[in-house]
């Protein structure tokens, strides 16, 4: 059965604008055909900003076979970025998604495509954020547990629990099509879909993912100055203030309001220890 063509639309300005918020990040895929299949998938859905973690293959924008399995996508595949890591690849996306069928202690929720796409499409039309990455582990081990702990959200792909592995670009297409659903249904009505249903208020600026992972590192470091962190035994501690600042979206003024607070108690520790020091010194001496 031949679909009508009406249900191929363009996207007006706005819902196109939103849908290039969103960036793909694939993490060591083991073949560049493989990104050859996302950067199609990407491109049937009218996404465009695709991301490549650590490339086995450097070069996978010439691979014969990625640029095959590209098929009319051969401009997205080319324009493809590549990075040392996945801290790299997310460092200014303010919202970061996993997808991934295997949830891990500490992570974020799992959560259904649709619902995903939906929440990031909210907080993108309200100004809350500018980019969102949905990230891709590798094929065969998926996402490890520390490149899990970068995200912010989950997004598992329900499927028959006899067999529920799908493929790299299986898994991309699902998650594209839910975007675009998404944008579709959100913008309806709107017009050109131009004005954000509200506007941002002045000096609401929100904070990217690497001012997010320092603020992590901050707040590590404080808990060791206070001797409430063992950096030695972590523990539990870390992944669960983790999952706790992904929670909730964090504005850059939040984020140095946090880190002037653990500077303030990184200091009253050092005083703390050094007027102790004095004091054992002059009992010594006494």
């Amino acid at each position: 059965m031949t679909l009508p063509t009406s249900l191929h639309q363009t996207l007006a300005p706005g819902a196109q604008r939103l849908m290039d918020a969103f960036r793909f990040v694939l993490v060591a895929p083991s073949h560049p055909g493989n990104i050859g299949s996302v950067a199609r998938a990407m491109k049937t859905m009218g996404l465009s900003d695709l991301v490549v973690a650590a490339p086995r293959e450097p070069r996978f924008m010439d691979h014969p076979q990625a640029r095959a399995l590209a098929s009319g996508a051969v401009d997205l595949l080319a324009r493809a970025a590549s990075t040392g890591t996945l801290r790299e690849a997310v460092a200014d996306c303010q919202l970061v998604v996993a997808v991934s069928a295997n949830p891990r202690e500490f992570g974020p929720w799992p959560r259904l495509p649709a619902e995903v796409a939906a929440c990031a499409i909210e907080r993108l039309d309200a100004g809350i954020v500018e980019r969102v990455a949905l990230v891709f582990g590798t094929e065969r081990t998926g996402l490890s547990i520390e490149e899990m702990g970068l995200c912010q959200q989950l997004v598992c792909i329900p499927a028959d629990p006899t067999y529920s592995s799908l493929n790299l670009s299986q898994a991309a297409q699902i998650v594209a099509f839910s975007l675009r659903q998404e944008v579709m249904r959100s913008t309806r009505g709107a017009g050109d879909g131009d004005a954000p249903r509200r506007r941002r208020r002045y000096g609401e600026a929100h904070a990217d993912h690497a001012s997010v992972e320092r603020l992590f590192e901050h707040l590590e470091r404080m808990l060791v100055a206070i001797d409430y962190l063992d950096p030695a035994e972590p523990r539990r501690l870390l992944p669960r203030l983790r999952r706790l600042l992904a929670r909730t979206t964090l504005e850059a003024a939040e984020v140095d309001l946090l880190r002037g607070i653990c500077t303030q108690m990184e200091k009253m520790a050092a005083r703390a220890r050094r007027e102790a020091g004095e004091g054992a010194r002059r009992g010594e001496g006494d």
